[in-house]
């Protein structure tokens, strides 16, 4: 409640504040905007990602925790945006497909409306990296806001909010149908909802990333359960709202094409491609509905706009700059983009193959789906403190194991501080920190990447474990 409160003085309030709104003790500055609010904003999420992090092993149950997110979520629905002004993006870009503007090919700055004032300055010029669902959905929205910013910005928080609302439901329903009890439930819920990144950055930040992950999840769920129809439709959906959904794909069509039990290698490969490419022609179908085609594929690279360190590519790129100047440093980062997404291209590759040798185990191969998911986060040209939820429920839902549940709890409550309230990244101003740590830190996944693929049965890559394997 406080941090709602406090907000509508330092967070994406409409008619951005400038300069940035610091922590610190001033009631209200004359250009807009409390110092004095942000700093208790910042307080308020220090003390939710407290009272998170002491539940871990708290004995509750299901019933509770879904209550406590509830509770937490709930005052968020009535806060100024928090952490981003993509929301307001989301408003300006639905409001030109409603007016016959094309949004894939131009900025929302061609929009004659008061509302591109509240757009970020960075993403005026640049066209949506959407899917045309969303759009769809954006483009009713402001249809029905008629003219009315908060209107839209209250409807587009609803989609949000029924997103937290499904994975709420998805993610225990995942660990049910893996043969977890209410204890493991619990703690996949603790993980994959409850933390406090949910609440900011999906629920009060409204990123259209919530629609996105909660049909992943769903789908996963539908997957485990046999329904097949449905499955195809939720995950074409997802994909045709934010592209990385599309990485959930192949690991879904192992499900069915394995279905729990085991098989030959060939028929394994064979059903994957047979569900991928149905799934394909799903998608392809959504597309064309919409009457906005595919021409949103060519400006996914819009969000590397704004890179900071957090992205491995831009951290090595700074230090070549440091070293060799400005001109290095931007052929680095250039390069470093190409072979994090060379470097992806392999890892995909490597987690469907072992995933596909273990096609019988339902939750080795929806674990191998999240590994996915945040392989693409994390090798992105740009990465964001929301950009982590992309794997977190199917993680949160999969793993087992108390040191990788501990790693990514960590990261999750690190980032919960990454941006301040108003939405400018901390990234920005620790760059002399961030970039060093940056840099040693993919050297040691590095080595540590390598000594894994040196020991890995590669032998046995292309068949397919027994039941009894482990």
């Amino acid at each position: 409640m406080a941090l709602t409160v406090a907000s509508w003085f330092c967070a994406a309030v409409p008619h951005e504040f400038s300069p940035v709104v610091w922590p610190g003790v001033v009631p209200w500055r004359p250009e807009g905007g409390s110092n004095l609010a942000a700093s208790v904003a910042v307080l308020a999420v220090g003390t939710l990602v407290y009272c998170w992090w002491a539940l871990r092993d708290s004995p509750v149950g299901l019933g509770w925790a879904r209550r406590t997110a509830a509770w937490w979520c709930g005052p968020l629905v009535l806060s100024a945006p928090l952490y981003s002004r993509d929301v307001y993006s989301y408003a300006a870009q639905g409001l030109m497909v409603h007016t016959g503007l094309d949004p894939y090919t131009q900025g929302v700055r061609v929009l004659d409306s008061p509302w591109v004032e509240s757009v970020a300055r960075t993403w005026l010029d640049t066209p949506a990296p959407y899917g045309p669902v969303f759009l769809v959905l954006a483009r009713l929205v402001a249809g029905v806001a008629a003219g009315h910013l908060l209107v839209a910005l209250a409807l587009l928080r609803l989609l949000a909010v029924l997103a937290v609302a499904a994975l709420a439901w998805g993610v225990p329903a995942v660990v049910r149908r893996l043969g977890g009890d209410e204890r493991a439930q619990v703690r996949a819920l603790w993980l994959g909802v409850l933390t406090p990144v949910v609440a900011g950055n999906l629920v009060s930040g409204a990123h259209n990333d919530a629609l996105m992950v909660a049909g992943v999840v769903a789908a996963v769920a539908l997957a485990l359960e046999r329904r097949w129809a449905a499955t195809i439709l939720l995950i074409s959906a997802a994909t045709a709202t934010k592209a990385p959904a599309a990485v959930a794909v192949p690991f879904l069509a192992l499900l069915w094409a394995a279905d729990g039990e085991p098989a030959r290698w060939g028929r394994v490969v064979l059903r994957a491609a047979l569900a991928s490419a149905l799934t394909a022609v799903v998608f392809a179908g959504l597309s064309l509905a919409t009457g906005l085609g595919f021409r949103w594929l060519g400006a996914l690279s819009a969000p590397g706009q704004a890179a900071s360190w957090t992205a491995v590519s831009t951290a090595w790129g700074t230090l070549a700059g440091w070293v060799g100047g400005a001109e290095l440093g931007a052929s680095v980062t250039t390069g470093g983009r190409v072979a994090a997404l060379a470097l992806l291209g392999l890892l995909l590759a490597l987690l469907w193959l072992d995933a596909a040798r273990h096609a019988h185990d339902p939750r080795a191969v929806c674990r191998a789906a999240g590994f996915a998911l945040l392989a693409v986060a994390l090798l992105s040209p740009a990465f964001y403190a929301w950009y982590l939820l992309w794997a977190l429920p199917v993680l949160a839902a999969t793993l087992r194991d108390r040191r990788a549940t501990t790693a990514l709890g960590l990261l999750a409550a690190l980032l919960a501080f990454a941006a301040l309230p108003g939405g400018y990244g901390l990234a920005y101003s620790t760059t002399s920190v961030g970039v060093p740590v940056m840099v040693a830190t993919s050297i040691v996944l590095a080595v540590r990447g390598l000594r894994w693929l040196y020991g890995y049965p590669w032998r046995r890559l292309l068949t397919v474990e027994p039941r009894s394997s482990h």
